[in-house]
C-alpha cells in the first residue's frame, strides 16, 4: 500500500453537505430512483463519473468548490478511484507531485465534479425515452471521447 493510500484521509465535500447546495437532492435522486443509472450506487461513483466527465469535458473547474463539512469519507473510495482522482488531479496540476498531497487532490476533484455534476444529472434525468437506463451512461462518455 502506497505512502499516498495510507494518509488519503480527506473528507469530500460533495452532495450532501451543505443543505443549501442544490446538488444534495439531485444525488439523491441519482442513487435512488429507479430511472437512474447510479440506482442503489454510493455516491463516490456519481462523484467519480461527474469528476471524470468534467475533466474529459474540459469543463472548468469550481474554485473553491463549495465549502461544507464533508459529506463523504475516504473510505467510500476504493483504490481505483483514488488512482483516477490522482490521475486527473497530475493532468490538471501537469505535475506528478501532487498525486501526494490527498488534500489538493480531493479540492481539484471537487472542483470537476461540480462544474460536472448538473449537465450530467439533466442529461440522465432528461434523455429521451428510448434511451434505456444502462445505455445512458455509455451515451455521456462516449460523448467526450
Amino acid at each position: 500500500m502506497s505512502d499516498f493510500d495510507i494518509k488519503f484521509g480527506p473528507w469530500i465535500n460533495y452532495g450532501n453537505s451543505n443543505k443549501e447546495d442544490e446538488i444534495k437532492s439531485k444525488m439523491m435522486e441519482l442513487v435512488n430512483e429507479i430511472w437512474s443509472p447510479f440506482n442503489g450506487q454510493d455516491r463516490a461513483k456519481v462523484f467519480v463519473f461527474s469528476m471524470a466527465y468534467g475533466f474529459a469535458k474540459g469543463m472548468e473547474p469550481v474554485k473553491p468548490p463549495p465549502a461544507g463539512s464533508g459529506s463523504m469519507p475516504a473510505s467510500a473510495f476504493d483504490k481505483e478511484m483514488r488512482d483516477y482522482m490522482k490521475f486527473v488531479a497530475i493532468a490538471d496540476a501537469k505535475d506528478l507531485e501532487v498525486a501526494t498531497d490527498a488534500k489538493e487532490v480531493v479540492r481539484i476533484c471537487e472542483g470537476y465534479a461540480y462544474a460536472a455534476f448538473l449537465e450530467v444529472y439533466d442529461k440522465i434525468k432528461n434523455r429521451r425515452s428510448t434511451v434505456q437506463t444502462e445505455a445512458i451512461l455509455e451515451k455521456l462518455i462516449q460523448e467526450v471521447s
